[in-house]
Formats: structure tokens, sequence, C-alpha cells
């Protein structure tokens, strides 16, 4: 039920000034970095709440726990004032869905020593629930405009013990398309909402003194993303998860490529269809099935160039000459008819978060970390207000 990773950009009438900003922003506001020196101990380490595996990187960002708070309270207010008197209220961000898919997760038969952990064993077999999105925060947005598009997968049928007590059997990945995010500090993250949340368009447009030059030009490559298909996109992780545990452990990104490569620009048909992502969808699905390979990247921090890949540096990109993608699993959507009003508000009430993990894949780094505290309070706010008992999935529904 809770939100996706925010990937809503900015509104697009903002997105046409990026380039004036970003010569502003010049002078006026730069991006707040960290070294992610590792720290010695071989276990997770606590401060507050809040814990740090100092040994994969991770390091508190000043004044993080106080700013992730002051996030999830903006959030809150948002989604309220959106919502109370226009239910049912939805996710803060990747609001429009454009389909929720059945799926079939299977791990490779034969799988390197180093990619053997968590669920991926080899052999392993998991039914998905995969919801595709928009990134922003309008239901209604039509599917022309530029935008995130996002990924969320929900194993089902996972044994293990997991980091969060909501679900007990599940496993879940999100992704959007595109391989970084456009923000690192926590407190440039609190301006931000922030300033999106105000009715004031200067205040709005401070946003982009924030993130930055180099946040705004992500953020501008990510809303300016057009597609065709959504099954026919690319999706990346952004963010490091942890893969293994005790001292094997490293950090790991992941990624969901089409198992076919097309064509995959917007229609030029007319008339316009304002849903032409979910009608492209039901389309493919109404006739064949869907196919994405899941890759992840590992960090070798016996090379220099491995060891200076960050944890906590969201707008870097691995690079995959020093940190190559390996498939691990290949994800089947078979062919079907998922357009039905049950299967969509089953799909609303779903809840992603990739704190729905078991710890050989626990989420790592500061972005990360705010995902914890602010999904898990949109979800309770979501349930509340929408007077729903959650139910964990088990992929047996039926609709």
């Amino acid at each position: 039920m809770q939100p996706l990773i925010p990937h809503s950009i900015f509104p697009r009438f903002v997105v046409l000034l990026v380039g004036l900003l970003l010569i502003t922003a010049c002078s006026t506001a730069e991006e707040s970095l960290v070294s992610n020196t590792a720290y010695s101990g071989n276990q997770p380490t606590r401060a507050s709440n809040i814990e740090y595996d100092t040994e994969l990187g991770e390091s508190p960002w000043p004044g993080e726990e106080a700013a992730t708070l002051a996030i999830a309270k903006n959030i809150e207010q948002t989604i309220k004032s959106r919502y109370l008197d226009n239910p049912p209220a939805l996710r803060h961000v990747h609001t429009k869905t454009h389909g929720c898919v059945l799926a079939d997760f299977q791990v490779n038969e034969t799988l390197n020593d180093e990619h053997r952990h968590g669920v991926f064993q080899s052999g392993a077999r998991y039914k998905a629930w995969i919801r595709f999105s928009n990134g922003g925060s309008d239901p209604a947005a039509d599917d022309k405009e530029g935008d995130g598009r996002g990924m969320a997968i929900k194993l089902m049928g996972v044994p293990g013990e997991k980091l969060l007590p909501d679900e007990h059997h599940t496993q879940d990945f999100m992704m959007i398309n595109h391989p970084v995010f456009f923000i690192n500090d926590p407190q440039k993250y609190l301006s931000l909402v922030q300033a999106r949340s105000s009715p004031y368009l200067l205040t709005q447009l401070s946003a982009f003194f924030s993130l930055g030059i180099e946040g705004s030009i992500i953020a501008a490559q990510i809303s300016g993303k057009k597609i065709g298909n959504p099954l026919y996109t690319r999706y990346w992780s952004m963010v490091p998860h942890q893969l293994g545990s005790g001292t094997n452990r490293r950090a790991m990104k992941y990624s969901a490529k089409p198992c076919v490569e097309v064509d995959n620009s917007p229609p030029s048909n007319k008339p316009h269809d304002p849903n032409y992502l979910r009608v492209a969808m039901k389309q493919s699905l109404g006739t064949d099935d869907a196919c994405f390979e899941f890759l992840v990247q590992t960090r070798d921090t016996s090379t220099p160039a491995g060891a200076a890949l960050s944890v906590e540096i969201s707008t870097d990109e691995w690079e995959e000459n020093i940190a190559p993608f390996f498939k691990v699993a290949t994800i089947t959507i078979p062919k079907q008819d998922f357009d039905k009003p049950a299967q969509n508000k089953f799909c609303e009430n779903l809840s992603y978060n990739p704190w729905h993990s078991v710890s050989e894949h626990r989420p790592l780094g500061g972005i990360n970390r705010i995902r914890k505290v602010v999904y898990s309070t949109i979800a309770d706010l979501r349930r509340s207000m929408n007077d729903i008992t959650p139910t964990e999935p088990t992929g047996n529904e039926t609709f």
C-alpha cells in the first residue's frame, strides 16, 4: 500500500526551466557528499534506531535521523491533504498503475558461488506479483508525458526471517527505468520534499537548489523518459542492497532487462490514448508471454576500482566494466487478462517495500534507510485512511 521510491520528479512546467535553474544552481547549491570509507568491525553498528553496516561502507549523513522523520511527516501531511476529503488515499508517488500481473521468477539452475545467497538458490522458483507504474503523483497523468517508470516485484513463498514484521513470506525488488537516483543527502532530500509540497511557485522552483547541478540533470533525465510499453523497458534498483551474509557478504545492485530488445518508442498513431501504456501491456499479454532477465552486479572491494564504488552516493552509477551484471534468474509473465476491477483493487492494496526482505538482501545506503521509515509510515496511514486490513499475498489469488 505504501508508495514506491519517491521518483515523482516535478511538475512539468518546472522541468522546462531546468536549463535556467542549472545555471543559477552553480553559485547557490552543490551536492553534499561524504566519503564511503569503511570502518572496522564485523557486525553492523547501531546509532539510535538506525543500523549502519560500516564494513560495507555505510555511514550516517549529518542530521540523517531528524531529516528522515521530517520527510515522513511531510509526506504524511501531503497524503492527508490530497485524500482526506477525496478517498481512497493513493500512493504518494508511482500513483498510476499501468498493470499488475502475476509472474514466475525462476532462478538459474547454475549460479556462481558469489551469487548463491538469499532467494538466489539454484533452481528456486517463486510466484511474483509485479506492478508497473508511472513515477509521478497524478493518477490521471497522460502517458505521453515523460516520467520515470517503475517495476516493483514481490516474490512469494520465500523462506527465512524477514527484516520487517508485516510480511513473513515475501521478498520485494523495486526498480525504475534509470540506473541512478538524483539525491544523496537526507537533509537536501528534506528540502526537496518541502519545496515540492509547497503551494507557492517560487518555493517549488527552489527544489532544484536542493538537488544541485548533478541531481538536477539526473532528475531531468528521469522525468524526460518516454516509452512505448513497460514490458520492453529495462529497470534498475538505482541503490545498493546486500548479497549474502557474514564475512562473505557484498554490496550489489540489480536490474531487470527484457529478454528481447524491440523498438520501444511511444506510439505515433492518433487519436491519442492517455493510458496507452496499459493498453500496450494488455495487447502484449493478450497474445504472448513477456520475459525479463533478472541481473545482479556485485562490488569487488579487492580492487581499487571496485572499492571506489559507493553504497552511500546514489547519484553514481556502478560502471559495468568495473562491476559487470550477471543473469541470476528469468522472470516470465504468462499471457493473461490482468485488467479486471477486483485485480486492480487488490494491486492497489499491495504493499511494496525494499525492506520486505531476507537479511541476505538487506537494503544499503542513506536513501534506503529513509525508505525504511517513510514507507512503513505511509503504509500505516493509507491502511488507516482506507480502512484496510493488510493481507499478505500468496500468488493463489483469483479474480
